[in-house]
């Protein structure tokens, strides 16, 4: 019984926590829903000042900067207003899915609970035969009893005796009888408070199993609901990316033919964020890949301290000369480079020295996270490491950011932040991954590869971190 009991006590604290957990979700819902609309009605009103900007455009002017600037921003609106649905989606896939784990345990929960109740009505039953039985036999001797007349008394019983055994025979009788229905009686008492208690608690389990019916059947309801909300909020997403795909190719058009007349060339405005973040999480990857060797000389030269009271002191040269030796993966000499005080933060030069003019700058649009050097309609111009480090990556795709190159550099800015930096759309590639470069190193010919409008060089400077939300302004750190 304390077993049951027990496990009453856990299934009321589920279904307790469940609650309270789907009544907080339901709460941040109801808020973030409130900001939601909020949002999605200034995006609205944006999206429809944009609209009115763009019909005064006359069809020769469609061809400008200004207005694929103003296309631009309307591309990120409806970026914007996607987002905002899609994160909608996913509450409600949450919310979905949290349904389906709270009726699942429900259903789990019902079914203990119906097995305490199948078990409770087997004990009732036996019980209830065992109590007819035991009253019956308490109700047969007190009818005897009464027949016999002697209900009231013993001593007529007695007196009836002939001789003294006979008494003393007679007074066992009454002893044992007197007994026997003090036992009857205990029995029935007993079996009673049996039988009051078990079917308490089955009355209990009853109660219990109709409050969890109750909630799975609200639970499916509510399930059922949010499914629907789910398959509508995916055709509005739907809707709005085919929107946004369709102002992206006009842009893309019109970006296209502005671009051949000024052959300032950059990039297609079709990138995706999850394009974006797949670069990302291949950059960590190849940085986990190839350890910085100044953090490992760091950690070796502490360990050696610990052990060792002498040190031995190393020049910086010989340092670098060892950092190249191992990090490089190619057959290339091994450069011995002399570090003054001066030189021993980041100094960036130009990635495409013939081109040093930034065509299209850090945040021009919507995601642009660099700077662009377009190399006047001209392919396979000469791509240099901006400083010294090692090439963590080298990746060749047919989207995005085409064939790109990002290099860890060895030195770091004055506040002591590790410096990333990437170059993108190239064509041919002539460095490895894991090798070591010094500045001004030719590392790749410029090219057009990926989303790229033309030839050009896409260049970031990411200080601090390797993803693009360490990207900052490259001019800070050009000449």
């Amino acid at each position: 019984m304390n077993k049951r009991i027990i496990s009453l006590f856990l299934c009321m604290l589920l279904i307790f926590t469940s609650v309270n957990t789907f009544n907080i979700a339901l709460a941040d819902e109801q808020q973030s829903s409130v900001s939601n609309e909020e949002k999605r009605a200034e995006i609205k009103k944006k999206l429809d000042d944009i609209d009115k900007q763009l019909a005064q455009f006359d069809s020769e002017s469609k061809e400008t900067e200004e207005y694929i600037k103003v296309l631009d921003e309307k591309i990120s609106y409806l970026n914007e207003q996607f987002k905002i649905a899609k994160e909608e989606s996913e509450r409600i896939e949450r919310k979905v899915e949290n349904l389906e784990k709270n009726i699942s345990s429900n259903e789990k929960e019902i079914s203990v609970i119906q097995d305490d109740v199948t078990l409770l009505e087997g004990d009732m039953a036996v019980l209830s035969e065992q109590f007819s039985s035991t009253y019956k036999s308490y109700c047969s001797r007190i009818r005897a009893i009464y027949e016999s007349g002697t209900a009231g008394s013993t001593l007529p019983f007695l007196f009836e005796s002939n001789g003294v055994q006979n008494i003393l025979t007679r007074l066992e009788m009454i002893r044992v009888i007197s007994k026997r229905d003090g036992q009857l009686l205990e029995e029935v008492k007993e079996q009673t408070d049996r039988i009051v208690t078990t079917k308490e608690e089955l009355d209990k389990r009853r109660s219990t199993l109709t409050t969890a019916q109750d909630k799975l059947k609200k639970d499916e309801d509510s399930l059922k609901t949010e499914r629907a909300n789910l398959l509508k909020k995916q055709d509005e997403m739907a809707i709005q990316q085919a929107e946004i795909e369709k102002q992206q190719l006009d842009a893309n058009a019109l970006l296209k033919k502005l671009n051949d007349k000024t052959k300032e060339y950059g990039e297609y405005r079709d990138i995706t964020q999850a394009e974006l973040d797949e670069i990302d999480a291949a950059i960590e990857e190849a940085d986990k890949r190839y350890p910085d060797p100044q953090e490992t000389t760091t950690e070796t030269t502490t360990k050696k301290k610990k052990k060792k009271t002498t040190t031995t002191t190393t020049s910086k040269s010989e340092t670098t000369s060892r950092k190249q030796k191992t990090t490089t993966t190619t057959t290339q000499p091994t450069t011995t480079t002399t570090t003054t005080a001066a030189g021993q933060y980041l100094s960036l030069t130009y990635p495409c020295p013939a081109y040093t003019r930034i065509t299209c700058a850090f945040g021009a649009y919507a995601g642009h996270t660099g700077c662009d050097f377009s190399t006047n309609g001209n392919e396979n111009q000469r791509i240099v490491a901006a400083d010294s480090g090692t090439v963590i990556l080298v990746r060749l795709l047919e989207r995005s950011y085409g064939h790109y190159i990002v290099i860890r550099h060895d030195k770091k800015t004055r506040s002591g932040k590790t410096v990333y930096t990437l170059y993108a759309h190239n064509n041919d590639i002539i460095v490895s991954e894991g090798e070591y470069v010094t500045k001004g190193q030719k590392i790749a010919n410029s090219g057009t590869t990926g989303n790229s409008t033309g030839p050009h060089c896409h260049f970031e400077v990411r200080v601090g971190g390797s993803s693009q939300s360490y990207a900052v302004d490259p001019e800070l750190y050009l000449p």
